[in-house]
């Protein structure tokens, strides 16, 4: 369904729920690219939403790879399974569960993970306490954040979590829309991703 070896699925090409969250196309980009996911990687998606993020880093880690999606409302879980279905992958597992809890779930499934996104979670200090100790050494992770307040809570998580060279950047995005008299730029909420490396 998606022939590329980059990431960047238009945002179309998932099935969507209006109350599901969902990652856009671009935040996905920068996000995937600052985890730095490589092929066999195993990867966490804590807060699957649509399962837009699981998807991609299935592509990106490939068949050697493995994808864990975790997610804590039933409608989310059953949309991230019909993504995954959808771009017919084999390498992911989507797990219905809240975090921090269901972590040591996975990691006795899986062992150690290599990479982590967060899309979202009630309890984020305690979920990037746990990460801190299921990922391997040189791990990392990344935190997708539209409140200012969360953004800053990952930063001061992470650094008390122990994670190094915690990073903030700001996504400005807009997309341009087809009106009568030409191409409307249309601005798209700023997003946060924080990310950090397990020394």
């Amino acid at each position: 369904m998606w022939e590329y070896k980059v990431p960047g699925i238009p945002d179309d090409m998932f099935e969507r729920e209006e109350d599901i969250p969902m990652t856009k196309e671009e935040v996905r980009v920068v996000a995937l690219s600052k985890l730095r996911v490589r092929e066999g990687d195993v990867f966490l998606d804590v807060g699957s939403g649509s399962g837009s993020v699981s998807v991609e880093a299935s592509l990106l880690v490939g068949e050697r790879g493995k994808v864990v999606s975790v997610d804590s409302c039933k409608k989310a879980v059953e949309l991230t399974k019909r993504n995954v279905e959808r771009f017919k992958l084999k390498n992911v597992e989507v797990v219905l569960g809240e975090s921090p809890q269901v972590l040591q779930y996975v990691v006795q499934r899986v062992g150690k993970v290599d990479r982590a996104f967060v899309g979202g979670t009630r309890k984020l200090e305690g979920t990037l306490k746990a990460l801190f100790d299921a990922l391997r050494s040189g791990g990392r992770v990344v935190v997708s954040a539209v409140l200012l307040e969360t953004a800053s809570k990952a930063i001061s998580s992470m650094e008390e979590a122990g994670f190094a060279n915690v990073e903030v950047v700001e996504l400005i995005v807009a997309k341009g829309r087809k009106i009568k008299e030409g191409t409307m730029m249309l601005s798209r909420n700023p997003v946060f991703l924080v990310s950090g490396e397990k020394p």
